[in-house]
């Protein structure tokens, strides 16, 4: 067993979450990729816990067998952190088992600002997604090691690697579908990285509309 860890607001999902997910999947030959929605400390989600939950199960319905969503973090009370969310995982697949905790070339840029970072490899391998498969910045300075996806070999360790993929420049971004989504006509058409049933699901709840005494997205 093998198993990848994803966690993101998905505020709201699109198809290039939906790709990582897959490429993860193929790259790391998983048998499953859990998509955590999280309850931000760092930003704030303009979608609710639920709907961002079941905006995922439908996008993610496809694969159900494969991209599954987990509401961990969702369920905990109090402050949720990555941190917690390993541990967790970690103590419910047992040592042995090689977890992949995925994260975008962004992600990986800000990582001294998440909580116990140290402490991630400890528990899990890294899966860092860039444009060009390489980075120059390790804020662990060495301490674990560093291999290109296609050197997993067929019996990777449980934890300690930092697995660097390639990915192409992600077409979609939530920011740009929720400035899609803020006014007509642009709100009612297809919106691009969008899934069809998810579209609906926004339009229905009147999700991602102005907010009252505000226009962010």
């Amino acid at each position: 067993m093998r198993i990848g860890v994803f966690g993101g607001t998905f505020d709201p999902v699109h198809e290039s979450h939906i790709q990582m997910g897959l490429d993860a999947l193929e790259q790391c030959h998983l048998d499953k990729v859990f998509f955590v929605p999280t309850r931000p400390w760092q930003k704030t989600a303009r979608a609710s816990e639920e709907d961002r939950a079941a905006m995922l199960s439908m996008a993610l319905s496809p694969h159900q067998n494969k991209l599954i969503v987990d509401r961990r973090e969702l369920e905990r009370t109090g402050a949720s952190y990555s941190i917690d969310t390993l541990y967790s995982f970690r103590q419910e697949f047992g040592p042995e088992t090689p977890i992949y905790f995925i994260m975008g070339s962004d992600q990986w840029k800000n990582l001294k600002t998440w909580v116990l970072w140290k402490k991630f490899p400890l528990l899990c391998n890294l899966l860092i997604y860039t444009r060009d498969g390489e980075f120059s910045d390790d804020p662990y300075e060495g301490k674990f090691p560093i291999i290109p996806v296609q050197d997993l070999g067929s019996n990777p360790a449980p934890n300690g690697l930092i697995v660097l993929a390639r990915s192409e420049p992600a077409p979609y971004s939530s920011t740009a579908i929720r400035t899609a989504l803020f006014e007509e006509p642009s709100r009612s058409q297809t919106i691009p990285g969008l899934t069809a049933d998810v579209h609906q699901y926004i339009l229905f709840h009147g999700l991602y509309l102005p907010r009252e005494g505000g226009k962010g997205i």
